[in-house]
């Protein structure tokens, strides 16, 4: 104990634990959720294809900073290196406004016809997430 009760000493401070991240489950393919509740590193991958599928600045019920805005890129006749360039530059944009997310790495990007394919890696406090697809 200190000379001076408002001053905790070095014992006395407690370290915060994070909370683990929670998420509910959603079915990409029937296009409803699930009821299920993730937590930790299933959660966080759910959340990153969530905010893939998702067109930023178009839903009101998300915030500005949810969402990605690949579309801009259609139709514009970009060269196949600009493109990969900016897509990985708008998805790491995009993810690393979550504080569990610490880097987006090993793309692969593959624009086959007029489709987008990306492979990447998020590293997040859970651990490494391996993110394959979704085609946009």
């Amino acid at each position: 104990m200190s000379l001076f009760p408002f001053i905790r000493s070095v014992e006395e401070q407690a370290i915060p634990t994070p909370k683990a991240y929670k998420e509910y489950e959603f079915n990409f393919e029937a296009g409803k959720l699930t009821g299920r509740l993730l937590e930790g590193k299933e959660a966080l991958r759910m959340w990153i294809y969530k905010t893939l599928l998702t067109q930023r600045y178009r839903y009101t019920i998300y915030s500005w900073d949810f969402g990605q805005d690949l579309d801009e890129l259609i139709g514009q006749g970009y060269e196949k290196g600009f493109i990969r360039s900016e897509v990985e530059r708008r998805i790491k944009d995009c993810l690393l406004i979550n504080d569990k997310i610490t880097a987006c790495t090993h793309f692969n990007i593959q624009l086959i016809n007029d489709q987008l394919n990306v492979d990447f890696t998020v590293n997040t406090i859970y651990g490494e997430v391996e993110i394959n697809g979704p085609n946009i």
